[in-house]
């Protein structure tokens, strides 16, 4: 349905911090004029919300939503849906025939953690589900997964067999493989194997996922890391969903070792694909940039920390070593990408500042490079961001969902209290958003908004009650801010004239400290003065 004018909207003005009661004209899918309303109108030709409250859409700034999309036909093995390995294998018998595609068996989310065993699944457990069918599973880090003993043989890895450069295989009591694979250059031995993912079913998952992300209210998202879930088949399958009518924004970050090794990609510079993205779309999506991993994962261990881990042991291995990261970074910047690196550790966050600044000369193209999740990054580092105008994300989901199990095992009781430091991001006035790493946690705008003003873990603690953000601030993150970071702030992120008609239409005010920040607040979502999104029970 197409929308020329709203009336009765109560407008939340970002910029401002105030609500008004105004209509709203559309034009060529932008906002032609805002008139504020002393008292409700009548006007059976536009869209009446009644007083309900109009937002700027949503904007994601760090899923992935090809994986999320294909995860939709796998397994949850998250906590959500299962509470122990034995949950597991009995679910996966009882659903083998609804998704088994291709001859695998796939999963997805499980934490070791709040499984009743509190280890890992190996493939002696995956076995019990079938020995004839391979299976592999993925958990909720992504950044390590389990496979049964068939996949082991596709894979061609030998009970035998050395630990990849950069990762790692678990190990039963005779020092054999498990199963259970460390960090991405182990989990690149079963996605070598994996079936092809066809661009055209890829790209039909891609839209189905959509539906899903426009269903909480969110009108622009970034997919960080094209080439994560299956290589070049992702690639293709966003070009192939791009070239159907599009009904949400999109930005797409592709890993550096896609740019860099695959033939299509080498050497093209940020506004060949740029321009592709962009044309196939009709101005709906275009490129985020070039993606880079510096570290790996608290829970793993493989997050580049300073000192040791609260549990024994440190942690301080880097992905890619300063020297290569500069010379990658100058390549791309020569090309014209923004940067964009994963940095979970406070010493691969430190790393990746000083390689920033050490190739700040060959810096091409206005978008600021930044740095992602920055889970453990401190105060002084947040300082040297904001000083060479570095922008960054951070993973604020991280506290409700791992708050606990990083207090216990990972972090400890002080340290911990420092996760995810937005506080002093926002002190320091360093642009920053929050995001949800979906599939890593569940993808709601709303849910992210409330973790980073609660900072409540899943059991009720309160983690770091000094770095808080208020209603406001987390609120902008998701709009105000996520457009600044993205360099779009001039089109979106705000309701203001001449911007997109990308709205979301709440039934409570977000910024009341009284309501109860969740999914159910979402009534409609609106992209370019188009409904994409209406609750069944809307009137």
């Amino acid at each position: 349905m197409t929308v020329n004018k709203i009336i009765n909207a109560n407008v939340l003005d970002l910029l401002k911090d105030r609500v008004y009661l105004a209509t709203v004209e559309l034009s060529e899918g932008r906002i032609k004029k805002i008139t504020e309303q002393n008292k409700t109108i009548e006007n059976n030709s536009a869209l009446d919300l009644k007083g309900k409250w109009l937002s700027p859409g949503f904007i994601d700034t760090h899923s992935h939503l090809v994986m999320y999309s294909s995860f939709r036909k796998q397994l949850n093995c998250s906590p959500e849906n299962v509470k122990s390995i034995s949950d597991i294998i009995e679910k996966f018998k009882e659903q083998q025939e609804d998704i088994t595609f291709d001859g695998w068996l796939r999963g997805y989310g499980y934490n070791e953690f709040e499984l009743a065993e509190g280890r890992h699944p190996n493939r002696f457990d995956l076995d019990q589900i079938s020995k004839e069918i391979p299976i592999y599973i993925q958990q909720s880090s992504a950044h390590m997964g389990a496979v049964n003993t068939k996949a082991l043989e596709i894979m061609g890895v030998g009970l035998n067999d050395p630990d990849p450069k950069g990762g790692r295989y678990e190990r039963d009591e005779n020092g054999l493989v498990n199963g259970v694979l460390f960090e991405f250059p182990a989990l690149d031995k079963v996605k070598a194997v994996l079936p092809k993912a066809e661009a055209d079913v890829l790209a039909a998952d891609i839209e189905a996922g959509v539906k899903a992300y426009q269903a909480r209210g969110i009108t622009n998202t970034t997919e960080m890391g094209v080439g994560i879930f299956s290589g070049m088949d992702d690639y293709e399958a966003v070009l192939k969903f791009l070239e159907t009518p599009q009904s949400i924004r999109t930005r797409w970050a592709i890993t550096y070792q896609l740019l860099f090794h695959e033939p299509k990609l080498q050497n093209l510079n940020a506004d060949e694909l740029k321009e592709k993205f962009e044309s196939l779309s009709n101005g709906y999506s275009t490129l985020a940039g070039a993606k880079f991993f510096s570290d790996g994962s608290i829970q793993l261990h493989t997050a580049a920390i300073r000192g040791n881990y609260y549990d024994g042991g440190s942690s301080d291995d880097l992905q890619i070593e300063k020297e290569e990261m500069e010379e990658l970074f100058n390549h791309f910047q020569r090309l014209g990408y923004p940067l964009i690196t994963h940095a979970n550790g406070d010493k691969a966050a430190r790393t990746v500042i000083e390689a920033y600044k050490a190739t700040a000369q060959t810096k091409t193209t206005d978008i600021m490079n930044r740095i992602e999740h920055l889970q453990t990054v401190n105060k002084e580092d947040i300082e040297e961001m904001t000083k060479h105008q570095i922008g960054g994300s951070f993973f604020t989901n991280h506290i409700y969902y791992f708050g606990d199990i990083h207090k216990k095992y990972f972090l400890g009781p002080e340290r911990v209290q420092n996760l995810d430091p937005v506080r002093w991001a926002e002190d320091t006035e360093m642009t920053f958003t929050i995001h949800s790493d979906c599939p890593v946690t569940d993808i709601s705008p709303l849910d992210s908004i409330r973790i980073a003003v609660e900072r409540k873990t899943r059991q009720g603690e309160i983690l770091g009650e000094h770095q808080k953000l208020t209603r406001i601030e987390a609120y902008r993150k998701m709009t105000v801010d996520a457009a600044k970071l993205n360099g779009t702030d001039e089109n979106e992120g705000s309701i203001n004239e001449g911007k997109f008609a990308d709205f979301a239409v709440l039934n409570q005010n977000p910024l009341d400290s009284s309501v109860h920040l969740s999914d159910d607040l979402v009534e409609m979502t609106i992209v370019g003065g188009e409904v994409v999104y209406q609750r069944e029970s809307y009137t």
